[in-house]
């Protein structure tokens, strides 16, 4: 499991500097498998972000998942999206 760049993908695939982002790697294939990750990637975001904001950071925030293949079983990455 490793921090992602601090950035951002827009719409069409585009990195945003500045956007908090973690990630997580689940080992297996299989989506019924991937809360614990999902979690860690959450976490470690909410981390990220409660030296800014406290302890509820992510309440009202926007967020992005990606799932991508990993020799392992797959990525979870999560990031913010810009606030408005």
């Amino acid at each position: 499991m490793s921090a992602m760049d601090p950035r951002e993908l827009d719409s069409a695939g585009v990195p945003v500097p500045g956007q908090p982002s973690a990630e997580a790697v689940a080992t297996s294939r299989e989506p019924q498998h991937w809360g614990r990750a999902m979690a860690v990637a959450i976490s470690k975001l909410a981390d990220q972000l409660t030296s800014e904001d406290g302890h509820e950071a992510l309440l009202g925030r926007e967020l992005r998942l990606r799932i991508t293949a990993d020799p392992d079983g797959v990525r979870i990455a999560v990031w913010c999206l810009p606030e408005d």
